[in-house]
């Protein structure tokens, strides 16, 4: 599932999905889509598979609806161990994603369903899901377990936002390496989560995030990183941002996710042209902005300026977390390898 907005579909049809051990529903940050026996943090279900593993898990009919997918190892895996049959429901287009497209059903999902599930007349036996099942709890035994040890980082830093997020409220995502450390984590499923996938990078971000807030009247929180942020300032000048505005910048110095890609980290002209390394900070854009600003270096700090960076405030406030650029991607490659 894609991304989609918040219940855009029915309960019964997730239970439905949910009871046939046959079906396994892989689910994103943005796709506003829970149920106890769904699977999310695609990327750490599937980073460290084998081949072997691959092969026994290539699905039969792969079914997707919702829009753009974030998760680029899920793209590889379906492109390389190709469903029998892709089919893509959603009432205007179809993107194929997976390179096996052949069948676009135009109607909304829960018409489908609807449909569908009638014609269902039996359920095959079968191991498929309780072989992902055992996956997952064995991955997020083995994310726990890093997680307690992991000294400051971005991947620490999300691990402690992402749990203190006020509940029925909007969470805004940075595009890029904020999206994709969001994916890593379980969510606190009264969260209505948007990012702008599929548009212009990182542009835009916080003008989208200030516009949810005015618009929804609801509290409204956005994480992003430093690049996006400053490069999106601009929308911060205007008159109607909400008094519980939060904004969370996780500043490591560049763009982080350079780092995590292959291919360029080592070359001479990294720092400037691919990471864009600069020291500049968010207090005077808050000072000229009269945004609350407050900020953390450390664990303790995090911890303390997050128990009440919620309160009520005659102004939106803005928390800026600084990570360590030369360790962060060492520490999330070390995961990948953690949980296997």
């Amino acid at each position: 599932v894609g991304v989609d907005a918040p219940n855009s579909i029915d309960q019964k049809w997730l239970d439905e999905l949910a009871d046939d051990d046959s079906v396994v529903v892989f689910t994103e940050t943005t796709s506003n889509l829970h149920h106890p026996t769904f699977f999310p943090s695609i990327d750490k279900m599937i980073a460290t598979l084998s081949d072997e593993e691959f092969k026994a898990l290539q699905p039969d009919i792969l079914m997707t609806f919702g829009g753009l997918i974030v998760s680029k190892k899920i793209k590889a895996f379906l492109r390389q161990y190709k469903p029998k049959s892709h089919w893509h429901i959603d009432k205007h287009k179809a993107n194929n994603t997976f390179f096996c497209l052949d069948r676009h059903i135009k109607t909304h999902p829960n018409q489908f369903f609807k449909d569908f599930f009638k014609k269902v007349t039996h359920v095959t036996k079968s191991d498929y899901k309780e072989f992902w099942t055992q996956i997952k709890q064995h991955r997020s035994k083995q994310h726990k377990l890093y997680l307690e040890t992991v000294s400051f980082s971005d991947l620490k830093v999300f691990s402690i936002i992402l749990k203190t997020l006020p509940k029925h409220t909007i969470l805004q995502l940075g595009n890029s390496a904020t999206v994709r450390y969001a994916q890593l984590f379980k969510m606190n499923k009264t969260l209505e989560i948007y990012c702008n996938r599929g548009t212009s990078g990182i542009d835009g971000s916080t003008s989208t995030a200030i516009g949810c807030a005015a618009a929804s009247k609801k509290q409204t929180t956005l994480i992003t990183g430093d690049l996006s942020f400053f490069y999106d300032s601009n929308a911060l000048w205007n008159n109607y941002i909400p008094n519980s505005f939060r904004i969370i910048v996780v500043n490591n110095g560049g763009g982080g996710i350079f780092r995590i890609l292959p291919g360029h980290k080592n070359t001479d002209n990294f720092d400037t042209f691919f990471e864009t390394k600069h020291n500049l900070t968010a207090e005077q854009l808050c000072k000229m902005y009269n945004f609350e600003y407050t900020s953390a270096s450390n664990q303790t700090s995090l911890t303390e300026n997050l128990s009440k960076f919620y309160n009520e405030t005659e102004s939106p406030k803005l928390l800026e977390i600084f990570t360590p650029s030369s360790e962060n991607d060492d520490i999330l490659l070390n995961y990948f390898k953690s949980i296997k």
